[in-house]
This record gives structure tokens, sequence and C-alpha cells, in this order.
């Protein structure tokens, strides 16, 4: 497998594993969720509960993409790498589409998932039956 596509991977599986984190372990609401919740508390509890639900999602999904590139070899079957785009993909997308709707920046997630087709593209089969 190309050294570049596994680095990016693992790049993109980190950052992953960060953002989820910081969602997680974020000491006050984003403002732009603030201003949404105005002065309700239970609101601003909710909103919050929920941010630090889908930061543990996003932190297990970029741990478990991250050991995938661990576990990989070097040349990793089709189907480790579809399931590395089913991961990111799906998760960060969804996740973009939400930032969006709420004012936050989509762009970053979205990064994400671009970081991980590059890596996909890079670590391909070019060779084999599975490739065709």
């Amino acid at each position: 497998m190309p050294e570049a596509g596994r680095i990016i991977l693992y790049v993109a599986a980190v950052l992953v594993a960060a953002g989820g984190f910081y969602d997680m372990f974020a000491p006050r609401l984003p403002a732009n969720l603030a201003a949404m919740c105005g002065e309700s508390e239970s609101a601003r509890r909710l909103a919050r509960e929920l941010l630090r639900a889908l930061g543990g999602a996003l932190a297990a999904i970029g741990i478990s993409a991250a050991v995938l590139v661990a576990r990989m070899e070097s040349h990793p079957d089709r189907w480790t790498l579809v399931l590395l785009l089913l991961l990111v993909g799906l998760a960060e997308l969804i996740n973009a589409g939400c930032m969006f709707r709420v004012g936050s920046p989509f762009y970053i997630p979205l990064i994400f998932v671009l970081l991980t087709i590059v890596g996909v593209v890079l670590c391909w089969p070019r060779h084999g039956v599975l490739s065709r």
C-alpha cells in the first residue's frame, strides 16, 4: 500500500477522534447553540448533553478507523477501505449537514471526509480480480 495513503487515513482518523473528544469535553456550549437555546437552562443542558453524545460516537468512529488503518496489510482489501469510507463518510457527512443547519463550521467534517476519500483512493488495490 502506498505509504502516503496510509498516512492520510491515519490523519483523517485522528482528526475525527480529536473532534469527537473536543465535543465531549467542550467547557461550554458553542455561542451559536447557546443563542438558539436562549435563556432556557434545560435547553442548554439538553444541547450540551447531545453534543457530548455526538462527541463520544465520533471519538469511537475515529478510534475504530485508526485501528483499521493500523491493522491493514501492505495491500489492503477493498472491503476494509469501503468500511473506512462508510464509517467516516456517513458519520461526518451527517455531522456536516447538521452543523450547517445550526450555523456551525460544517466544512471541517467535510475536510475529514475528503481526506478519507483521498487516502482510500491512494490505497485502493490496482490489481487482482476484486479490483476490476
